[in-house]
């Protein structure tokens, strides 16, 4: 298939920012819903919330039972920025430069699936290294470089 495992320096606002939507199905995941049903509700309304998420339950569930459910199974599909994603452990151990203003994480990044592009489209117009995409040896020259790594 067209996923390669790469680099990608990042810089800190980018780092702190949401990642591209069509990386949210690979780095995001699931949360629970702002709308929940609460007691409040008849088994019905909560049945119908159910039903429109996609949740499964037993016709004879009772209302304590399906609020259970309810508040125990994430719903909504989250976009987190990359440094979630990272100690979320989604992508490879964040390296910091220096200064903090640089971060190197790996990924498993797909060609096919357009996460590359929208990958690549986050440096355009920047100077190395700022928001650039890098092989394993680049990010290895990169980390062991000045921006990264006092001199002795």
């Amino acid at each position: 298939m067209a996923h390669y495992e790469l680099y990608i320096c990042l810089k800190k606002t980018t780092y702190e920012s949401a990642v591209p939507s069509v990386l949210q199905p690979k780095l995001g995941w699931k949360i629970l819903a702002d709308d929940l049903p609460t007691n409040s509700n008849t088994v019905a309304e909560i049945k119908a919330w159910m039903d429109s998420k996609s949740l499964s339950y037993a016709s004879d569930d009772l209302k304590a039972d399906l609020l259970d459910k309810v508040n125990s199974t994430p719903t909504e599909a989250y976009t987190p920025t990359w440094k979630e994603s990272a100690f979320k452990g989604k992508l490879g151990a964040p390296r910091v430069s220096l200064d903090g203003g640089l971060i190197i994480v790996k990924g498993e990044f797909s060609m096919l699936e357009g996460e590359l592009t929208a990958m690549i489209a986050l440096g355009n117009g920047l100077a190395y290294p700022n928001n650039s995409i890098l092989t394993k040896t680049e990010a290895q020259t990169l980390a062991n470089g000045s921006l990264f790594t006092e001199s002795e």
